[in-house]
């Protein structure tokens, strides 16, 4: 159950007035935040993002006109609704000249506030659909695999040299460096990326299903086979075939597997008949091979069949920079995917997650980044939002970092820090215009272009 409501954040110097909104949001099934002045709304904006923002145009503290250009510049996608007790066509004229959504008069007509309300909520969920989109439209260095460390790069070539062919493919790696993202990429380098591609998690499907799970079965065959079912092999049938964890798989499974490796037919489960199928098989495992092999987990036979090419991706911690690229990476995609504004992390928080072995490789990654996303208190993430594992790691790192956090007005920024974060500021306050930005750097457009490219900027600036 979706439990959301959407949020109302109301600035007005009447407290009755704040009640009185109160009282109708909630019964609009509404969350509803009020402030006094425009000092606690800049707090709220900090803690939460409302959805819709109603501003008195005369706060005591601060200009409601004002006020309205930096909310319209700082936060583009939320609406806001002046309301004043003093209307005029020039004011009126001027906020939505500024950025303002609406312009109401006091004392407010409620049926109309719900109206325009509603309506606010609907534009601040497009812009930040739309908003979402741009973000999500992330370019991949390698069909959809970060990374341009010379490790992966060895990966890209290998794929693009093996892929056009059908030769079976074994894909070793530890858990969570991204086998069935290698094994996509392998199926779109190949003359079947038309074709369907159906990947298969050995260790997900109970030992006693996996011989219908991957051949299928006839209606009747066994009990509580109520109708046919096509299995996964014949699903693939003119794609890819990617088998997962293949150690998984029990090992007279195993035999029937290269059999239909062999001879390329496919046999239903209580079928009297066999019938041919074009299937190409990737394969991946985080075991070693040999080890299996031995404990006899894993057939000899087999093995050699599904490994005539082998493809080892390296573990997180092998890559270099990359790390930095799937930092970026993951914080854009997990902002747009959970609707949050996107944070910024501290040169320390950096550092830390840095230096952090990962030892669930990208896929802990993934997850401590959206985590750290959706959680954020404020603009920024800093060390103490970062989860205990990490922090907790490497004590004596950890101690280097933080005081070197503290010793700022000191400490020497690296060259490429220090050109990455010249390149957002610059395109930030031209919003994201490269020939703009371009001329503030003093620098030409193909320049900045290779820059962005180079440190896998990728956020958008709108």
């Amino acid at each position: 159950m979706n439990d959301f409501r959407p949020r109302v954040l109301t600035v007005d110097d009447d407290p009755h007035l704040l009640a009185l909104i109160e009282h109708h949001t909630q019964q609009w099934e509404l969350e509803h935040v009020g402030v006094l002045s425009s000092s606690e709304m800049w707090k709220q904006l900090d803690l939460n993002r409302p959805n819709v923002i109603l501003l008195d145009i005369g706060l005591e503290d601060a200009d409601g006109i004002e006020l309205v250009a930096q909310l319209s510049e700082r936060f583009s996608t939320i609406p806001v609704i002046m309301i004043t007790a003093n209307a005029t066509i020039e004011a009126a004229v001027e906020c939505i000249k500024r950025g303002a959504y609406d312009f109401l008069c006091k004392p407010l007509d409620f049926d109309r506030l719900k109206i325009e309300v509603e309506k606010a909520i609907e534009r601040n969920r497009l812009k930040t659909q739309i908003q979402a989109y741009h973000r999500t439209n992330l370019q991949t260095d390698f069909h959809g695999i970060v990374g341009r460390s010379e490790p992966m790069k060895q990966v890209y070539r290998l794929i693009e040299t093996v892929a056009p062919t059908d030769a079976a493919i074994l894909i070793l790696g530890e858990t969570g460096t991204g086998k069935e993202l290698t094994a996509r990429a392998i199926h779109e380098c190949s003359a079947r990326q038309a074709g369907p591609f159906v990947a298969v998690n050995a260790a997900a499907i109970p030992h006693e299903l996996i011989e219908s799970a991957l051949f299928g079965h006839e209606k009747g065959s066994f009990t509580g086979a109520h109708q046919k079912h096509i299995g996964f092999c014949e699903q693939a049938d003119g794609g890819t075939l990617f088998l997962d964890e293949i150690c998984e798989m029990d090992y007279n499974v195993q035999a029937k597997l290269l059999r239909f490796l062999q001879d390329h037919t496919v046999q239903r489960v209580g079928a009297k008949q066999s019938h041919p199928v074009n299937v190409r098989v990737v394969a991946a495992t985080n075991c070693d091979p040999n080890e299996q092999i031995q404990n006899r987990k894993l057939r000899e036979d087999f093995y050699y069949r599904i490994s005539m090419i082998n493809i080892e991706l390296p573990p997180l911690q092998q890559r270099g920079t990359d790390i930095d690229l799937l930092l970026r990476y993951f914080m854009d995609l997990s902002a747009a995917k959970y609707g949050k504004d996107l944070p910024t992390l501290t040169p320390t928080a950096m550092n830390l997650l840095r230096h952090y072995p990962w030892p669930g490789n990208i896929r802990q990654l993934e997850n401590t980044i959206g985590r750290m996303v959706i959680t954020a208190p404020g603009p920024e993430i800093t060390p103490d939002h970062l989860p205990p594992e990490i922090t907790s790691a490497s004590p004596g790192t950890q101690a280097t970092l933080l005081d070197q956090e503290k010793t700022t007005s000191t400490q020497v920024p690296s060259l490429q820090d220090m050109e990455y974060q010249l390149l957002l500021q610059a395109l930030e306050s031209t919003q994201g215009s490269v020939p703009q930005a371009a001329k503030i750097l003093g620098i030409s457009e193909a320049t900045l272009y290779r820059k962005i490219k180079k440190h896998g900027i990728t956020r958008s600036f709108g």
